[in-house]
């Protein structure tokens, strides 16, 4: 075998460039692989570790106000594990220069430690009940803390029951339901610098917050085994006397919704992209080695004759792709630790998981030297079967040439004529070597649909970013009051200087029941001469409000089963006075991206809640030159709750955009070493098994320009035809890709501008060039003596 290995070697330090271009599609598969993977189980661990040890909640259940002692006879509830009763609020925030946030206040009971949904310290220390200097302690999350520019023993202020209450900052800290921290599913992407989270002690929070002996939420953990719908239904009837708003479980709750996807969606890619990339390099090795057998049939038929089997043959050039499989994962398996480190960073920066977020995964790292090398099996032994049909004394004969006879469009004779010699000798060659021809082409095709998908993601977003923001939303502010008032209350910010227009808004939250389905929901009522936002139907074209019925969400309608014309019940869960019920009949359906409302008239709104012109907020289009002006004047009005800017929405979501940027930049990357090693091989392969053929035509008087271009005209043959079919193929890819990912909060439209294709294509007419320039070098050194020897 030493004879062998030793051949091995030599083959491949003569198509040095040939191996490495396939390694390279081996070690771009595995690295993906490694890192995906990797990142996947570490988050996934990530995840288990953080609500393991801090006790996260299985169902959640918001109320109106109940007294605390409810929870014992909640917790008495077969099938419950565990309940705590906590307060769960937002709130105003007053930041310096009078500037408006919000906070979300939750409540804990000291001690903790055996309380649903704890949270983990941080930084800083724990907040006491009462403290010495009688102070309010509380905690925040990180990235409020950092982004709000804050410090320890710094204030906080916030508004509560009307009043200013500062409160001290004495710590960090994170909790499972609070990994990524977003107010609601109307928002693009967290903004830390005007929305984060605040844990105060319970009977401090009481006070303040005018719940003195209450709670408003009760969450649970069930015993395991116990039938969940059975217990929520007996919890449900416990809070029903207290105003039971709504509830939902664990897979609902925002943080865990937006946290699981992320980690789909690492699974999901994880498999995705190194399939392709294995495939492919397994079918270059398949065509290379099946062309290698033929080229050493005399070389096969004299190790034959000296007492070679055909299975240590067989070995000896599954060997070569194996050689590949081993180097590929060595390789894969250190650029997807740098990846998965990297990856692992971002991961940090943008979910508040105190557990490390790092590590090797070995099993990942097994599996992925166990995949390449299964890849490498498979390709080398079905590629050299042919070895077992060569007879010693048969292979020192030069193999008979294959049948020649006319390709399909020679028979188009009128076709046939117009083209030059050259396209003639290109044409032909593709044809004959349908195999060869197979796989470029579909390399090719997964190349430029992944340059696609690499690309479409941003269009997708600036879609998005555009239907949401500047089609939609036709309002400059979105402000909030602290309680129901009436729209008469709106003249004093209509009055401001700069404020061109207000339009009211009165935002319910509901369960609209149909049959024996029930969803959750946010109806919000409008005007009907509404031109401060744009509400979208199923073709994309603005719906008008009508005086009666309601238009509602896509996703509701999905869950109820429900359609145009059909008839819900809504039943409101504002808190204010008992709910009310109305049957209302759906009118259309709004295609909403972000956020989740079903919209009615304001006029109808008031009369199923019984009142008469009463709003939550307003819609404000103003002057921009004006504009720091008014967000001054809205920041000093004490009865605003929240003061939503569209332009700081805005520039809070790009500056979430670096991730997106980053995995672009890498998919970019990894599509054109697999468009260049596709063709780059084929050209290589072409190449070599046509060397006396090139050398005849340069000792015919052919230039080495003109040689190239005959090779040239053969790769465009083979790998245009792949960029053509590789954009509907990518649109494809990326509808797959988004089905595979999206989850019941988010779902981005699958959208690919023009242009982006154009650079696709560009893309693959880009690797294309490099890898034919590279490839054809070897015209110029043909020696032509040494090609033209007759060796029969």
């Amino acid at each position: 075998m030493n004879v062998l290995l030793k051949k091995l070697w030599r083959i491949i330090l003569n198509g040095k460039g040939q191996f490495l271009a396939v390694v390279a599609v081996v070690t771009v598969g595995i690295s993906v692989y490694i890192s995906m993977g990797t990142s996947y189980y570490n988050l996934n661990k990530s995840q288990e570790v953080f609500y393991r040890e801090n006790n996260f909640a299985e169902h959640y259940f918001q109320v109106v106000r109940a007294p605390q002692q409810i929870i014992k006879q909640i917790e008495a509830v077969p099938g419950v594990s565990q309940a705590t009763g906590r307060i769960q609020k937002d709130v105003p925030v007053i930041k310096e220069g009078n500037l408006r946030a919000s906070a979300r206040v939750i409540t804990y009971s000291l001690p903790i430690d055996n309380e649903v949904n704890q949270f983990q310290l941080q930084a800083g220390r724990l907040f006491e009940k009462y403290s010495p200097g009688g102070a309010i302690e509380i905690l925040v999350d990180p990235l409020y803390f950092s982004a709000s520019q804050l410090d320890f023993n710094g204030t906080v202020t916030i508004v509560a029951e009307g009043k200013q209450v500062p409160l001290t900052v004495v710590g960090t800290g994170s909790s499972p339901e609070f990994t990524y921290v977003m107010k609601d599913t109307s928002s693009i992407a967290a903004e830390p610098g005007s929305f984060g989270i605040i844990m105060m002690p319970q009977g401090q929070a009481q006070q303040i917050l005018g719940y003195s002996g209450q709670i408003n939420q009760v969450v649970i953990k069930f015993v395991p085994g116990f039938d969940e719908k059975k217990v929520v239904n007996q919890v449900k009837q416990i809070l029903e006397p207290y105003g039971n708003l709504v509830d939902y479980p664990r897979k609902q709750q925002l943080s865990h919704a937006v946290l699981q996807g992320e980690l789909d969606s690492l699974k999901a890619s994880s498999i995705f992209l190194p399939a392709i990339f294995l495939i492919i390099a397994a079918a270059i090795q398949f065509v290379m080695i099946g062309r290698m057998v033929k080229a050493q049939r005399l070389q096969i038929g004299i190790m034959k004759a000296m007492g070679y089997s055909s299975w240590q043959i067989m070995t000896h050039y599954t060997g070569y792709a194996l050689t590949v499989a081993v180097v590929g994962a060595c390789l894969g398996t250190l650029l997807g630790l740098v990846f998965a480190t990297l990856f692992s960073q971002l991961y940090a920066q943008y979910f508040n998981l105190p557990a490390t977020i790092g590590g090797v995964n070995l099993k990942a790292i097994f599996n992925g030297f166990l995949l390449s090398i299964s890849v490498g099996c498979v390709a080398g032994i079905t590629s050299s079967r042919g070895v077992i049909g060569i007879n010693p004394a048969e292979a020192m004969r030069s193999e008979p040439p294959k049948k020649a006879g006319k390709i399909l469009l020679e028979h188009w004779q009128w076709l046939w004529k117009m083209l030059s010699p050259a396209w003639k000798m290109s044409i032909r060659t593709v044809s004959r070597n349908k195999g060869r021809f197979g796989v470029t082409l579909v390399g090719v095709i997964f190349a430029v649909g992944m340059l696609v998908v690499a690309l479409f993601i941003k269009d997708s977003v600036d879609y998005m970013i555009n239907r949401t923001y500047f089609q939609e939303q036709k309002y400059d502010y979105l402000v909030r009051f602290n309680s129901p008032a009436k729209e008469s209350e709106l003249l004093n910010i209509s009055r401001l200087e700069g404020v061109l227009k207000t339009e009211p808004i009165f935002e319910i939250p509901v369960k609209i029941h149909r049959g024996d389905n029930s969803e959750d929901d946010l109806l919000l009522g409008l005007p009907t001469n509404l031109t401060l936002k744009e509400l979208p139907g199923e073709t994309n074209k603005p719906l008008g409000l009508p005086d009666e019925g309601i238009l509602i969400s896509q996703k509701t309608a999905n869950r109820l089963d429900a359609g145009v014309g059909d008839q819900v019940t809504i039943e409101t869960l504002l808190g204010l006075g008992p709910s009310r019920f109305a049957t209302v009949k759906i009118v259309a359906i709004n295609q909403q991206l972000v956020g989740n409302s079903t919209y009615i008239s304001l006029e109808q709104a008031n009369r199923i809640m019984g009142e008469r012109q009463l709003a939550t907020g307003a819609m404000l289009k103003i002057d921009p030159y004006h504009a720091d002006s008014i967000e001054e004047a809205l920041n000093d009005i004490t009865g605003l709750s929240s003061i939503l800017s569209r332009q700081s929405e805005l520039d809070s979501f790009n500056k979430n955009l670096d991730a997106m940027i980053y995995s672009i930049s890498i998919m970019v990357f990894f599509a054109i070493i697999l468009g260049f090693a596709i063709v780059y091989n084929s050209s290589i392969i072409s190449f070599s098994e046509r060397k006396r053929e090139l050398a005849s035509l340069r000792v015919l008087g052919f230039t080495n320009r003109e040689v190239s271009g005959l090779l040239f005209k053969e790769n465009l043959l083979q790998s245009l035809l792949g960029v053509i079919l590789g954009l509907p193929f990518g649109l494809l890819l990326a509808k797959g890709y988004i089905q595979a990912v999206s989850t019941d909060l988010f779902t981005f439209p699958v959208v690919i501008y023009p242009s982006t294709y154009l650079l696709s294509a560009l893309g693959g007419l880009f690797f294309i060039l490099v890898a034919h320039r590279m490839a054809s070098r070897g015209v110029s050194k043909l020696e032509l003596v040494e090609v033209l020897k007759n060796r029969d």
